[in-house]
């Protein structure tokens, strides 16, 4: 009987380390894909193309709240892949008449002005304060 214990007692020992492995294991695999630089920037461009399309409000009061002008630098350009209208000195060549609409907001927030510093670049924009309406002048 205390050979069946042991051998139970061990087998539950390995089970736990299996457990312990397979739950250390899952959170290192989360841990590195939520810090990888593709996933970051695939999540960003997902984020910017509902925020265009269906939070159109949303978009506009960043605007307002935005601040500086585009440096034309093609940082936002080449993330995750690189846009088929970047020249190779990094230059946009529809920049001045037919950009699609999730280029001509960029950035819509921090959050987008986060991933140009995370690539490495400098946005000529900022965003000082979030923009807040004030609906009590009406």
């Amino acid at each position: 009987m205390q050979l069946i214990s042991h051998s139970v007692q061990r087998w539950f020992g390995h089970a736990t380390d299996i457990t312990f492995f397979l739950y250390r294991s899952i959170g290192d695999l989360i841990q590195a894909i939520t810090c990888s630089r593709f996933v970051i920037y695939a999540i960003g461009k997902l984020r910017r193309f509902v925020l265009v399309h269906f939070r159109k409000d949303y978009v506009k009061r960043q605007l307002l709240a935005r601040k500086g002008e585009c440096h034309q630098c093609g940082t936002c350009c080449i993330f995750l892949f690189t846009c088929p209208m970047i020249t190779k000195q990094g230059r946009c060549l529809i920049y001045g008449f037919c950009r699609p609409q999730a280029c001509k907001v960029f950035p819509i927030d921090q959050r987008d002005l986060d991933e140009v510093i995370l690539y490495g670049g400098q946005c000529g924009y900022r965003f000082n304060r979030p923009y807040i309406e004030n609906t009590d002048q009406e």
